[in-house]
Order: C-alpha cells, then structure tokens, then sequence
C-alpha cells in the first residue's frame, strides 16, 4: 500500500535564487513605499542565509524520509497554459519532462539582459515523471468528484516545466533524482478555486494514495507564497496575514488556514477599483474571485495542508523579504 511520509511547503521567489548582494539592485528600481521598509545589505544577508539554513533542512527532511515518489503542487503562470485554456486543476502524468532548474530568464536585475537562459547541463534538467501514481490520482479524484485535466506531455517544451515546480528541487532536491507528479493548481489568475476547495482536493489526494494498491513511499510539496504582489509599484508584506497560514500549519488546523484565506479574499482589495492594479490582482482576467497573484499561492500550501490534516507541523522559519518584498516560508509535516 502507498504511503504518504512527508509533506513540505516552501517559497520559490526568485530572489532565492539571487545573490543577496543583488537584492537592493532589484529594489531600487521600484519607488519607495512606506509599507516596504528599505534593508541594508548586511540584513539582506542575513536573510539569505536563513533562507539557505530552511532549505536545508527540508532538504535533510525530505533525504531522511527517503521517498519513492515527490507530489509537487504549484502554479502555471503562462508557461504550459495560457488563456486559450485554463484549468483550475491538471496533473502532468508523462514519463519524464525537463526544465530550468531556477531562473528561466536572465535580466531580474536591472540594466541585465531579459533573454532566455542558455540551456546547460548547470541550468536545464530532465525529471522522471511517475505515470501510474499519476493515473491512479486521476482516476481516484474523478470518483471524488473532482475532474481534472490532464497531460501525457509538455505543450510548452521550449520553456519546459513551470518554475513553481522546478526551483524548489534546486535546494532540496538537487540531483533532481526523484520521480515527481506535478500536479497544478491555478493560484494565479482568477477566478480560482476556493481554498476551501482546494482543502478538499487535498483530503480527496490522501485518501487516494492511503487507498493505493501500489508500494510507494509519497513525499507531498507545496510551492509558492507567502504573500506577495509581484509587479504592483507599492508591494508590501502583510505578516499578519502569513502568520495566521503558520500558526494553522503548527496547529495542524488545515481547514482553518483556508477559511480565513477565504474569508480575506470574499472582497475585492480596495486596489482593485484601480484598473492599472486589478490585473495584479487578478492576473488580467478581468474576474476576481479570492485572493490571486503571488499571494494566492497559497493555495499550494493549502492543499498541502489538507494532506496531512490533522498533523501538527513544524514551520522551519519565515522571513519577511522586503527587498522583494515576499513573505518566505518554509514548513514541514512529519507524516511517520
């Protein structure tokens, strides 16, 4: 019978894959907000470093809990789907796939070119797939009612798979040396599913692999988040806001982290009346339907949560990045 060992949740922003002395270089390009402190390079560097320290740790977790097969939930930001077709949720259950290991394209820095990163064996990867864990999900949560879509193979090959499930395994996983099934869930751009729903996706997911015929030991990754609003000039980080998400992590009280999301996105920002801010928001759909752009990613950590409903966790650390600005979190729950 499978198995599931551990669940983890962490942040993927790319500033985790700068070198802090670039940190204020980035900053300084967008115009000061009272909400966003400025940090000197010394505390840039030592948020880096405890960023680096939280990697590590789930990275010696997820070793120790040694796997079989890692499900990776996150979200496409136009690099497989775009608006020709949607989902709210898909899982990928092809053999194998291949992407960039962190960051796709140069020039996040200013003044640095915005082309595509060359394709080495430092930055692109091919990654084994897991098809029958993957079909076994698919047709175990059609029966729960949940209709997914699904894909054999990338639409997108020139770009590979989305960073959301690829920058992650740099740290904790950098071999890339176990089978993954990413697994999709439109965070993005409205209208989104509830996090309530994704919750339930997230029960509906445990109790198909604890009904798994196949001998599998499952490790379960939510990417993305905390709160951020990348690209909108007067980003800031409510840490209110991602501590209630960590204190449901401790507490084990997965239903409750998505109620409160729920209930803080049932209106739209005050932001959202101005129309050059609302696609930050909704991510230019023109349909608000709960908390989206980078903050809604934490949706991925939601369902990751409903995995292991009822298990208390334990958050590595949280690091206000506000040369960013991002909330980055890292958690894990031991599911032995």
């Amino acid at each position: 019978m499978a198995k599931i060992v551990l669940v983890e949740a962490c942040s993927h922003s790319p500033f985790l894959f700068l070198q802090p002395e670039q940190w204020n270089e980035v900053r300084a390009a967008r115009p000061p907000a009272p909400r966003n402190p400025a940090m000197s390079e010394e505390d840039n560097l030592l948020q880096h470093a405890r960023c680096m320290a939280a990697f590590e740790e789930l990275e010696k977790r997820l070793t120790d809990a040694a796997p079989d097969v890692l499900i990776v939930f996150g979200d496409d930001q136009s690099e497989q789907f775009d608006f020709n077709n949607f989902p709210s949720f898909a899982i990928y259950a092809g053999a194998e796939y291949e992407g960039y290991r962190t960051l796709a394209r140069q020039g996040i820095v200013p003044g640095t070119s915005r082309e595509w990163a060359p394709k080495t064996k430092e930055s692109w990867v091919t990654v084994k797939g897991h098809p029958e864990l993957a079909k076994e999900l698919l047709v175990g949560l059609g029966v729960r009612d949940f209709d997914l879509s699904f894909m054999m193979d990338l639409p997108n090959k020139e770009h590979g798979m989305g960073h959301a499930f690829m920058r992650p395994l740099h740290y904790i996983r950098p071999a890339f040396d176990i089978p993954v099934v990413p697994v999709f869930v439109n965070c993005y751009y409205g209208p989104q599913p509830t996090a309530m729903r994704c919750y339930n996706f997230g029960r509906a997911i445990r109790e198909v692999i604890e009904a798994s015929p196949l001998d599998l030991r499952v490790a379960v990754l939510g990417s993305g988040g905390l709160w951020h609003t990348p690209g909108m000039p007067d980003s800031w980080i409510d840490e209110a806001f991602d501590e209630a998400t960590l204190a449901a992590v401790r507490s084990g009280d997965a239903k409750g982290m998505a109620e409160r999301f729920d209930a803080a996105g049932a209106e739209p920002p005050p932001e959202y009346a101005d129309g050059a801010k609302a696609r930050w928001i909704d991510g230019g759909t023109g349909m608000y339907a709960g908390i989206g752009g980078g903050t809604g990613e934490t949706r991925n950590w939601i369902v990751a949560a409903g995995v292991a409903d009822g298990h208390r966790g334990t958050v590595v650390d949280y690091v206000p990045v506000y040369a960013s600005p991002c909330g980055m979190g890292f958690a894990y729950w031991d599911m032995g």
